[in-house]
């Protein structure tokens, strides 16, 4: 899957598109002849179909790139606003932190907060039976109010887990660590 699209590319490719679903060649913009199979109705519809795609793609994709002017920086008055739920999963948990950042700030991910909590150990990373990986609590982890259970969901058993009102204050107060 792409995540970031090269807008040049995308225009270029585009372009080249039109050219051919109007009949032309892209490189020199001589008309093909009509033989040519780009000029088969089907093909030509076809090929005006995959241009209005990507515009709608380079569209979306140009409106997620966000350019952000701060980078992830937690204060003491941010960090107040958060809303602490009574047990929460980490990624509503960075919801909320993401709730409070100012607009021009980039948005907390859960995932390097997990990373972190797997780095000072308080969670580690292990492997069921059929090779995925999972992240389970240490007894750290434990002592701070973070608890899992196995789940069944659409892609399998997974295991969920939980962060009391305790766990997420240290997550706050731990942060800037990142």
């Amino acid at each position: 899957m792409i995540t970031t699209i090269d807008q040049n590319k995308l225009k270029i490719a585009i372009d080249w598109i039109n050219k051919l679903a109007n009949g032309m060649n892209p490189l020199d913009g001589s008309t093909l002849p009509d033989s040519d199979i780009v000029n088969n109705v089907h093909i030509s519809r076809c090929l005006f179909y995959v241009s209005h795609v990507l515009e709608d793609a380079g569209k979306k994709s140009s409106s997620r790139q966000k350019q952000y002017e701060l980078e992830f920086q937690l204060t003491p008055e941010i960090a107040s606003k958060v809303y602490i739920a009574e047990r929460t999963g980490i990624a509503m948990f960075v919801k909320e932190i993401n709730k409070v950042i100012p607009e021009n700030m980039q948005p907390l991910a859960a995932s390097k907060v997990t990373q972190w909590l797997v780095s000072v150990g308080y969670l580690v990373e292990q492997q069921s039976n059929d090779g995925r990986k999972y992240k389970a609590p240490t007894e750290l982890g434990t002592s701070i109010g973070m608890t899992s259970a196995w789940r069944g969901g659409s892609q399998g058993q997974y295991l969920a887990v939980s962060y009391d009102a305790n766990a997420q204050h240290f997550i706050l107060e731990n942060l800037f660590k990142l």
